[in-house]
């Protein structure tokens, strides 16, 4: 646009009188001087919320009750002024005195103290009598009407679309250029920001071509058109529609991108090129395209890039990711700097939430712990950031991996972590938790309660039955993940031969791509199966060379098969010698201990009766009858369990996402 838009006309409301009565009322006999000091600041702060106009404006008895509420209001000289502001209303009984009252308002700014004509206060009062000076008497009449009526209660009177028909419209007797044109409103595009949250698609579409369609300037083209379409692909992106953005991607997207050219809208222009970036590829086995660093690219795209980094089918390493991270920790800072873009105090977090998901991959859990505690101190609670809400989904679903399934629920119910967020992080949300209580679920054996009560309950999002159960017919995981999958699933049915050649590709893999978390189960299994081939000594020595990684607890599950198979292969290369088999205490001790907290009841059989077999060949009976009443004890809640269809803990869970759910998309 070459030329800036016209500034936006001025019509009096009812509010503007009641504003202007306080002022009157405070100032022209300065009677601000006679209030407290705690309520004289107080009254201060309420008139400038209130003529800043960065909201909707209070309805009249809602702001005499937040002037009411300040410090000392109890004085006599504060009860008298509200008492005045509180009857003052009832004196503009007549256009007359409604016409009286404006009359008098240049007192309050023709002063010839500098300070006071370049006061806000001042600059207000005089803006409102410069639109009642082009007022006619039906337009003051009806000012006085709907006045009367907000003061009553009514919070909709004088607030209608002010129509600029020419030939029809009296309420103004001067015009101005402004009063003859209807200029762009912004009524429109927050009907679109509402409809897009609530996810009503009719009334977003609608709204955001009715807003794009005003009249902004007096050129023939608005120069806005690429901004409707680019929005419009973003709504159905950020919603996960992808099939719907491909739909309108060639006639809509294309269309922005060379209406932004024509515009020389190189920003906008940006967006729309990095957006078509976004959208996940179509064709089986192509890969997604990563964004160069350009002037005008947003960082957040360079970060979105490391997502497609992490996908392990692009076979690109995780250093690849951390240099992409430096890219866009440069990028931001020339964004603020040189390109002098508005900062925005979320998106410098963003880097940190990404940061501690490359850490987890990459097996550093304490580094990516740091990042998460960096992302929650400096983010606010209860609010939509959707860096935050990131952080806890994943810090949560960590807490149920280390067995803290309480912990991990009791964190996502929080008022403060739901309260704030988004229909679409809402679907996220839900989602974590029916991942949280599947985990529990089948880890404990309840495979009755999973397929008859969580599986029917599941929130629509990402979800692998391989995840948490052998023998599914599911599509297949990443490359790493199917890999490990597919070997502890052969030793099911302990054809250990068959799962070497799986192994093998998975230790490559995840070593090549440095997923070390991976690399390490690969090891323990590798380990597990050269039990079976009788090569327990070497199977001993690749298990105390991880062992120290291991061992801090940063995941107890493999911690505890480790130490389990670790202890196996300390029996086996020790031949059953008493000291082979009071080293493997320890080990087996610490699994069944890790075991026992994650709930995973068949596996702790098989520790709790190694080690009673282990105590019997030391002759410790006392220790090995205990250990038989542990295995026995664990055996009995394992049944118990299992015969568990409904569970009322889950069903107040379901009911209270439901709740919040209907709340949310009701605000």
């Amino acid at each position: 646009m070459d030329d800036a838009p016209p500034p936006t006309d001025h019509v009096l409301r009812p509010h503007h009188i009641v504003l202007l009565s306080i002022i009157m009322l405070a100032y022209k006999d300065l009677e601000i001087k006679k209030l407290p000091a705690p309520f004289a600041l107080h009254l201060h702060r309420v008139l400038l919320n209130e003529i800043a106009e960065v909201a909707h404006p209070k309805p009249h008895q809602d702001l005499i009750k937040e002037i009411a509420s300040a410090p000392r209001a109890d004085s006599d000289d504060c009860r008298e002024f509200m008492q005045g502001i509180r009857t003052v209303h009832s004196d503009i009984s007549s256009a007359e005195k409604m016409s009286n009252f404006l009359e008098n308002v240049p007192s309050l700014f023709m002063e010839k103290s500098t300070e006071m004509r370049r006061s806000l206060f001042g600059y207000f009062c005089r803006r409102c009598y410069v639109s009642y000076a082009k007022l006619s008497f039906s337009g003051l009449t009806k000012l006085r009407l709907d006045y009367q009526a907000w003061c009553a209660g009514d919070s909709q009177a004088g607030y209608e679309a002010v129509q600029k028909d020419q030939l029809n419209s009296d309420l103004l007797i001067h015009k101005t250029q402004t009063d003859k044109k209807t200029w762009a409103k912004p009524d429109a595009y927050e009907a679109w920001e509402k409809g897009k949250a609530v996810g009503d698609e009719n009334l977003a579409a609608e709204n955001l071509r009715r807003f794009f369609e005003q009249h902004f300037h007096e050129n023939n083209d608005s120069g806005v058109r690429q901004h409707a379409l680019l929005n419009l692909v973003q709504m159905h992106y950020t919603r996960g529609e992808y099939v719907a953005a491909r739909k309108v991607k060639e006639p809509l997207l294309s269309e922005a991108i060379t209406v932004a050219r024509t515009s020389n809208d190189r920003l906008t222009l940006q967006h729309c090129i990095s957006m078509l970036h976004r959208l996940p590829p179509t064709k089986p086995g192509e890969r997604s395209f990563l964004n160069e660093v350009q002037p005008d690219l947003h960082p957040l795209e360079i970060l979105y890039d490391i997502k497609k980094l992490l996908d392990e089918q692009n076979n690109q390493p995780l250093t690849v990711a951390f240099a992409k991270i430096f890219q866009a920790l440069g990028l931001y800072d020339h964004w603020l700097d040189v390109q002098l873009a508005l900062f925005v105090e979320d998106q410098q977090w963003a880097q940190h939430a990404v940061q501690s998901v490359v850490w987890r991959e990459a097996g550093c859990e304490k580094l990516a712990t740091v990042e998460e505690n960096i992302v929650i101190a400096f983010t606010d609670s209860g609010s939509e950031d959707s860096n935050r809400i990131t952080v806890l989904l994943n810090r949560s679903y960590k807490k149920a991996r280390q067995g803290n399934y309480q912990g991990s629920l009791s964190m996502l119910l929080d008022p403060d972590v739901w309260r704030g967020l988004t229909l679409h992080d809402y679907g996220s949300w839900a989602h974590q938790l029916w991942h949280i209580l599947a985990l529990r679920a089948t880890r404990r054996g309840q495979t009755r309660l999973y397929r008859e009560f969580l599986l029917p309950r599941r929130p629509l999002g990402s979800y692998n039955e391989k995840e948490y159960l052998f023998n599914t017919q599911s599509a297949e995981m990443s490359p790493i993940r199917e890999s490990l999958h597919s070997v502890l699933q052969i030793r099911q049915t302990d054809q250990a031969q068959t799962a070497v050649e799986h192994l093998l590709r998975g230790l490559w893999d995840s070593e090549f791509l440095c997923r070390l978390n991976h690399y390490r189960t690969g090891i323990i299994l590798l380990a597990d199966i050269g039990l079976e081939f009788g090569i327990s000594k070497r199977s001993k020595r690749i298990l105390e060379e991880i062992m120290p990684q291991i061992i801090g607890g940063e995941d107890l599950e493999q911690r505890a098969v480790a130490a389990f198979t670790l202890a196996r292969c300390i029996i086996s290369a020790g031949g059953s010698s008493a000291s082979a088999l009071r080293e493997a205490l320890p080990y087996l001790l610490m699994a069944e201990s890790d075991l026992e907290a994650l709930e995973i009841y068949r596996s702790l059989k098989d520790v709790q009766y190694t080690l009673s077999v282990v105590y019997s060949n030391l002759e410790l009976e006392a220790e090995r009858d205990e250990s038989a009443k542990r295995h026995a004890s664990t055996e009995l809640r394992e049944r118990e369990l299992e015969g568990v269809v409904v569970d009322e803990e889950l069903k107040n869970i379901f009911e209270l996402i439901a709740l919040i759910g209907a709340a949310l998309a009701d605000r």
